[in-house]
């Protein structure tokens, strides 16, 4: 619900009690002697919320191969996964197939950023890697796709 307080006042500074993880909007309104008016912009800020402790980690990042490389053979799919949350160690959940999106687990609860799959001849692959932390928390990740000739 949105509450207006307007006061009318001849100091220049005024101090409210603030909710936390609110947005607040201001304007000043600058009356002369003879009651000319004149309003100013519209200021807003945003009081601080409840304190996040863990962030969800960042996308995996394509390492190899390249997005739309032509490979043969076993191939090692490799990925870089980081984390704003310095200490998490990160997991990874690789997909891997001929669907787009992959939806068959190749692998869960990786430590390693990478793993070997093994392809057929002149077939267009689809993978992803789900990054998670500590917590569970987890980021889906882009789909990326290669062909082998």
């Amino acid at each position: 619900s949105n509450l207006v307080e307007q006061v009318t006042t001849t100091a220049t500074t005024r101090t409210l009690t603030l909710q936390a993880g609110t947005a607040y909007y201001w304007t000043v309104t600058a009356k002369d002697s003879e009651d000319s008016a004149s309003p100013s912009q519209v200021f807003a800020f945003y009081t601080e919320g409840q304190g996040v402790s863990n962030y969800a980690p960042f996308i995996a990042d394509l390492v190899s191969p390249e997005e739309d490389a032509v490979v043969s053979g076993t191939t090692n799919l490799v990925w870089s996964g980081a984390d704003v949350d310095v200490n998490d160690t990160l997991t990874y959940d690789v997909y891997f197939g001929t669907t787009n999106p992959p939806t068959s687990a190749v692998a869960t609860d990786l430590t390693a950023e990478n793993f070997d799959v093994t392809t057929q001849a002149a077939t267009t692959y689809y993978w992803q890697v789900d990054t998670k932390d500590d917590t569970g928390t987890k980021t889906i990740g882009a789909v990326w796709t290669f062909t082998t000739n």
